[in-house]
């Protein structure tokens, strides 16, 4: 028969302490295979945030290297309004195959694993198997319930830690997925800036997907470029200037706190993996726009500006730039031509140069 370890989970999203867990058991245990078993609806997850296809695909993204991983869906297949049960899988798996299985938790789960459905029951299923996780003790049930022990280093990585921020425990075919997606986006951005700011890229997210909707523009890359247009906005001033003397020396001649628009780009590109050359050049062209525009640059500019978080009613703009986004961006320069004059406030030269494009020539997108 078929040795075949189990790694059930939300896997919401699947991190690198997920494959070394099953690469300890197919080694220290000599399985066949590891199967990933992504659970529908968790007893004890209160909220899944990515789709069951999205959780599936980045299972297979982070597992494709390695030819003993395989997917098992069996849980999506169940009723969305029951609990799923690990006893219940396994019952079911053992009618479906005559393989030897083998359940893989870790000390946070065999601490509370009596509270488990039919606890007492699922190793008469399968054979448990528990790895140390840091954090939390060897439990009094590993013994009780007759759990294997793998030597495995004790790591504390989470999948909570990494929708808040931390991704260093990410395969990178996985966060490229995610960010392309926006699975996790809104909570992965919300350390690098102050509520004020969080609240605004949020804005500026959806009133581009809006125009963009309006505009037969991509909307999804809409939304990911406000999404990211200001994550190096706050980025402390030495960090800065490092970065800006080394990736954009032709651009430190330029107003500072219009810096981000390429450091945001830069972080997005280098950090979060986007690579979609129209979401980063949307980035970079978000504040100070360019003789370059393209229609999506335009919702998010627009965006930026208008957005209904601004202290301003800027309702009849935002009506013009869903009905034409390129009156709306014009309408958008020459508001602030007609402004900076009132403040007194200095133009760059660059900006006449698009002014005369989009304004006075009249140039189209």
């Amino acid at each position: 028969m078929a040795k075949i370890g189990l790694l059930g989970g939300t896997f919401d999203p699947i991190h690198n302490g997920h494959i070394r867990n099953a690469k300890a058991a197919y080694q220290q245990l000599e399985l066949d295979e590891v199967w990933f078993i992504p659970v529908l609806n968790n007893p004890f997850t209160k909220e899944i945030v990515a789709s069951n296809e999205e959780r599936m695909e980045m299972i297979r993204l982070a597992t494709e290297d390695y030819p003993y991983m395989k997917i098992c869906d069996i849980e999506l297949h169940a009723d969305v309004s029951e609990k799923s049960y690990t006893y219940d899988t396994l019952v079911k798996l053992n009618r479906m195959y005559n393989h030897d299985f083998y359940f893989i938790i870790g000390y946070d789960q065999a601490e509370q694993f009596e509270k488990w459905y039919q606890a007492d029951k699922i190793n008469t299923q399968a054979t448990l198997v528990v790895i140390e996780r840091l954090g939390y003790q060897k439990h009094s049930n590993i013994g009780k319930y007759k759990m294997i022990e793998l030597e495995v280093e004790a790591t504390d990585v989470s999948s909570t830690a990494i929708k808040n921020g931390d991704i260093s425990a990410l395969d990178p075919k996985v966060l490229h997925y995610m960010m392309m997606h926006s699975i996790y986006t809104k909570t992965l951005i919300r350390p690098l800036m102050s509520k004020k700011r969080y609240i605004h890229s949020l804005s500026v997210a959806d009133t581009a997907r809006e125009f963009a909707s309006n505009n037969n523009v991509d909307s999804n890359k809409a939304y990911i470029a406000g999404l990211l247009h200001d994550i190096a906005k706050e980025m402390p001033m030495d960090e800065m200037k490092v970065l800006m003397s080394h990736y954009y020396p032709e651009h430190l001649g330029a107003s500072v706190p219009v810096w981000h628009q390429w450091l945001s780009a830069f972080l997005a590109k280098e950090k979060y993996l986007v690579d979609d050359a129209d979401i980063l050049q949307a980035i970079k062209n978000h504040t100070t726009g360019s003789v370059d525009m393209s229609l999506l640059d335009m919702c998010v500019y627009c965006a930026d500006k208008y957005e209904p978080t601004r202290d301003f009613d800027a309702s009849k703009e935002r009506m013009l730039c869903n009905q034409d986004i390129v009156e709306g961006f014009r309408y958008a320069l020459k508001d602030f031509y007609e402004f900076s004059k009132k403040k007194n406030r200095k133009i760059d030269k660059v900006f006449f140069e698009i002014y005369k494009k989009y304004v006075e020539e009249g140039t189209h997108g």
